[in-house]
């Protein structure tokens, strides 16, 4: 049933709107809306019970005042003695009726009995009124208010018979107010905190759902160019294998070329495969480290280390100390995986121009002068599957797992890869590790 509400209200949703906001309307702003619809209810509800307690409070204050002074009356010697005649505990009755009942009382012999009971009983907080049957006042209390939202009413019995008793808040219902204006403000507070939490869970599913959709897609496009980047080797060497099962490659050196292009491109199919595994690995978490103490710039300038570079670069790479060198506790062959990565990516980017390795205490700094990175994406690049240019057609190859596989490397050692814009153009790899 939910379902098929949810997949029709999807559909009535027009269709330029796109997945991200039909999910936000349906998943945020209609619960949002019905929240707010039950908040105005509640403060509605609230309200209304509100003025019930406070009439109904004010009432039984009248009638208590009234039984209170008509005791007093009858004490004074005024009037029938019996409690019928005492307040009946119910509003003012119609005039016709009241008019049975004359008074004989004046105010200056009520005024000394009223004072006496102010500030007794329910009498405290509460000012009274007695009122005439056209409505004016009788007699009225010192703290009577001028102005005020409610009262409580009740008649008087004789020798008062044709009068009624009215109670007010002597603050003139400042409690009152105080207590409503504190409804609504934790009304308002309630409302908005309704709104924020909706609104705000919803942003997230939707940031979520964006975030997911463009990871597929980049996952779809890593997958297309680790398919592309597999054939391409596979292709070598099976071109070069036919030819020379073939023996239609004349020649001892043609072929001796050819067997060395087939280890070259398997050479290559093994690092990707390799790579696909370290990633996995890092992943999952079970990538082992063997962590040892060196020292960072001897083992960065050992002439089989350069020698390496040197190969790998052929000869575009220069390898310096650039500042005092420190000992670090890391992994020599997650360094040299790490440096691999970094200057692959270097020599692809930076064209025919030179690229540095340096040394800096705990650090290795990786520069070129390509085209660098833009602006905004020095943290992006790290993210898996991640190309500035991942299509087929780009200049370069990859898939985009280098650089995460390299910061993954760098952070299980308790280091970090961090990238920077480099002055005159270019870009900077740093790889921080840590001190021993």
């Amino acid at each position: 049933m939910l379902s098929c509400f949810r997949t029709a209200a999807f559909r009535a949703v027009p269709g330029t709107m796109t997945k991200e906001t039909k999910l936000f309307v349906f998943a945020t702003l209609l619960p949002a809306l019905l929240g707010l619809a039950a908040a105005v209810w509640g403060v509605r509800t609230a309200w209304q019970k509100m003025l019930a307690d406070e009439r109904l409070d004010l009432q039984s204050h009248a009638e208590w005042i009234a039984d209170a002074l008509m005791a007093r009356v009858h004490a004074a010697g005024f009037g029938d003695p019996f409690p019928q005649h005492r307040a009946t505990r119910r509003p003012p009755a119609p005039r016709h009726l009241k008019e049975d009942h004359p008074s004989s009382l004046s105010p200056g012999d009520i005024a000394p009995l009223c004072d006496a009971m102010r500030g007794t009983g329910r009498a405290r907080g509460t000012a009274f009124e007695i009122r005439n049957l056209d409505g004016s006042r009788f007699y009225a209390s010192a703290d009577w208010p001028a102005r005020h939202r409610f009262e409580g009413a009740c008649d008087l019995g004789p020798p008062l018979g044709d009068k009624t008793l009215h109670a007010a808040r002597a603050d003139g219902g400042a409690e009152f107010r105080f207590r409503a204006a504190l409804l609504f403000a934790a009304a308002a507070v309630i409302t908005l905190l309704i709104t924020l939490s909706f609104v705000g869970g919803g942003l997230s599913l939707v940031r979520t759902l964006r975030r997911e959709r463009l990871d597929a897609r980049a996952k779809a496009d890593f997958f297309d160019n680790v398919s592309h980047e597999l054939k391409t080797p596979l292709a070598g060497i099976r071109l070069n294998a036919e030819l020379l099962a073939g023996g239609r490659i004349p020649g001892e050196d043609l072929r001796r070329g050819a067997l060395e292009a087939i280890i070259v491109e398997s050479d290559r199919l093994g690092r990707m495969v390799d790579e696909l595994l370290d990633f996995r690995r890092l992943e999952k978490g079970t990538r082992r480290y063997r962590i040892e103490t060196f020292d960072l710039a001897s083992f960065l300038l050992d002439p089989a280390e350069l020698q390496a570079a040197a190969g790998a670069s052929q000869g575009r790479a220069t390898v310096r100390a650039a500042g005092p060198s420190a000992t670090v506790a890391a992994d020599k062959d997650a360094i040299r995986q790490i440096g691999a990565i970094l200057l692959s990516n270097a020599l692809k980017y930076a064209g025919d121009g030179p690229v540095e390795i340096e040394t800096e205490g705990p650090r290795i700094h990786c520069m070129d002068r390509g085209p660098g990175i833009p602006r905004g994406d020095e943290e992006r690049i790290f993210e898996r599957y991640y190309r500035g240019d991942s299509t087929l057609s780009a200049a370069t190859s990859g898939s985009g797992l280098g650089l995460a596989i390299a910061r993954g490397l760098a952070r299980g050692m308790g280091g970090d890869l961090t990238c920077a814009r480099r002055p005159g153009g270019g870009s900077t790899f740093t790889l921080h590790l840590k001190e021993a």
